[in-house]
Formats: C-alpha cells, structure tokens, sequence
C-alpha cells in the first residue's frame, strides 16, 4: 500500500465495532495517516466521538448516527454528538426521508451528512439535492453507493437528480465495498459500469476511499485488496488516484481545526486513563436500550458469532503476526485454532 492514505470511511464504537486504540493500531499497520471514524448502525458509544478529539485530533474525525427508539430521542441524540465534537452524521436512507429534522441540524450547523444511498434512486438524489441548495455550508458524502449490473441507460439509476447530485460542488463519493460484493465473484465486474459512470461525474475531485474497517475482518479481506479493487476499475492517473485515496479526504475533513464540545457538558475523566482524557454523561435512555450483545456475521454466508468472541478474535488479530504481515484474519483464527487442538 501507497504511503499517505486516508481512509473516508471506517467504523469504531465498542463493542461491535472496536475501541479507539484497535481502529489506530489498524491505521497504523496499513499507513493510513487519518481516518473518518463512523459510528456503526445501532451502536451508540457516544463518548468515542470526545475520546477521538482529545487524543488524535490530528488523526481521527468522528461521524455519529441518530439513536433511539422515539423522534425526540433521535433528535437529541443527533444534538448531543454535533456539540461534543461529530463533524457530520450517518443517516440510513429511510432515517434521511422519515426525519427531515435530523438533515435540518445537520444543515443548520454546516456539518457533513454521511448519507447512505444518496443515490439509490431519483427520488432520494431530489432530497439531499434541495437539502444542499437550502443549506450552503452543509456537504454530502455518499459511502456504499456501489451497485451492480449497472445501465447509463435506466432512468431511476442515472440521469436527472442523481446526476446533478454526483456533479454538485459539495457531493463527495465514497468507494466502499458492499455486503453484496464480498458475495460476489472477484473482480466483482458486474460493479464495473456503475464505477465508470460515477467517475465520469464526479471525476477524480469528488470521489474518495473507505475501508469500512472492522467488517472487511468480518469479510476475511484486507485494506489492501480493498484498495486495489477500485484502483483497477478506473481508468485514472497517478496523481487522480492519490486524490481519491488521499487529497479529497485531506482537504475536506483535516484542514482546519479539530471540531470540539463548546456546549459546556458535564464530563467525567475515564477510569484507568490519562485525566485529560474525558468522556460524555450519556442520557439513560442510550444504555437501557443499547444492544450490545447482538452477533456478528464472519465471512461471506458464514457462521454469526457472539460480540463477545468477535472482541478477543479483533483484539488478537490486530497484536498477531498475521495481521502485521497482511494475512487474512481466517488464517490468523485457523492458526489459533490448530495451537488450540494441539495443546
């Protein structure tokens, strides 16, 4: 892998999706200088967000998701991670359509919408279209907009809105893998046609790349392979790759200062760290209705594994020779499994 990458879309929240210190020992391992730390789906580990801007300002920017079982939860869920530091969130496409209030905070505060699907259709192209003109200082980034069997010429996939979406001044790509590729055959071609047409709207100043670190473990894949997948579907130079796997990101998410909590929360130090490390009081609500013990699919039409396994298996993969020499975590599991039977 490329010195100097920055990674546009990887995951941390514990405990499905890992601590602050597994997402930067994974940084570390494949040269990625900076991420974008997402949030995942349904894990609401809020004080993450303030840990990332105390301890990797320079490093880490954090994206959070709305959270909670009611609007009013979701609203103030969304308000509590813009003030303690999230730069933008991550909306599903049915929480972008069912809760314009949450794009209206994101707007109002000038911050990014992470917005899955963006361009599923014309219809959701529309809506994050008109949210851009009426909020200027708002952007948009699109991960997981990959979709196969692709034609230029189907009116609900190309065209209109979606294509005034992907050419606006303030939309940004994402290229991350989908579930659906990791099922797919490899070079996963019939992705290729829906590649070409988003660069040649987007060209190579408005697309960017994403691991989706942990799940590509999940999907026995590494930061490299995911990389060059794209790499070798688009028909770019050198210094247009490096814009896509680099430069947008830089210039977007890490030039200018950190954002920071100005709100004047309570906060309390963490146990067992550094004082000046602090984390976020978290309404009640947030824990009673946190699912913390749902499982974790590994590996394509695999087996579902207790969160519990997941976090030993991630947390001795990423301190394993295997992981530091870019072997797959199925071959760092086999590996322990075999001391295990021969002990």
């Amino acid at each position: 892998m490329q010195s100097k990458i920055t990674d546009a879309y990887a995951h941390f929240g514990q405990p499905r999706f890992g601590s602050l210190d597994q997402l930067i020992s994974y940084m570390d391992n494949h040269q990625i200088e900076q991420a974008v730390a997402v949030l995942g789906p349904r894990v609401p580990d809020f004080s993450i967000i303030s840990e990332a801007a105390i301890r990797y300002p320079d490093r880490i920017r954090a994206v959070g998701i709305p959270f909670g079982e009611t609007k009013d939860e979701r609203i103030e869920a969304v308000k509590l991670q813009l003030d303690v530091g999230a730069m933008g969130i991550r909306l599903e496409t049915r929480e972008a359509v069912e809760y314009p209030k949450i794009l209206e905070l994101i707007g109002e505060s000038g911050c990014w919408a992470y917005g899955i699907g963006a361009c599923l259709n014309q219809r959701v192209a529309e809506l994050y279209l008109s949210w851009l003109s009426q909020y200027p200082k708002a952007k948009l980034a699109a991960p997981h907009f990959m979709y196969p069997d692709f034609s230029p010429e189907d009116p609900d996939k190309s065209g209109g809105s979606i294509q005034k979406l992907m050419q606006h001044e303030r939309f940004y790509g994402i290229f991350v893998r989908n579930a659906g590729m990791a099922a797919s055959v490899h070079p996963h071609t019939a992705y290729k046609a829906w590649m070409e047409y988003v660069y040649e709207q987007c060209g190579p100043n408005h697309l960017m790349w994403g691991s989706e670190y942990p799940v590509l473990y999940w999907r026995n894949e590494n930061a490299n392979a995911a990389m060059d997948m794209f790499r070798g579907f688009l028909n770019c130079n050198e210094e247009e790759w490096k814009r896509i796997v680099s430069t947008n990101a830089i210039e977007q998410f890490f030039t200018g200062a950190a954002p920071i909590s100005t709100k004047g929360f309570i906060m309390e130090s963490l146990e067992n760290q550094d004082s000046s490390v602090q984390k976020l009081v978290i309404p009640e609500w947030v824990e009673q209705q946190f699912e913390r013990n749902r499982t974790i699919p590994y590996f394509p039409k695999g087996i579902d594994l207790p969160v519990k396994v997941c976090v030993a298996i991630l947390e001795g993969y990423l301190h394993s020779p295997e992981f530091a020499s870019g072997r797959s975590m199925s071959e760092y599991i086999f590996k322990q499994w075999t001391r295990q039977v021969s002990s």
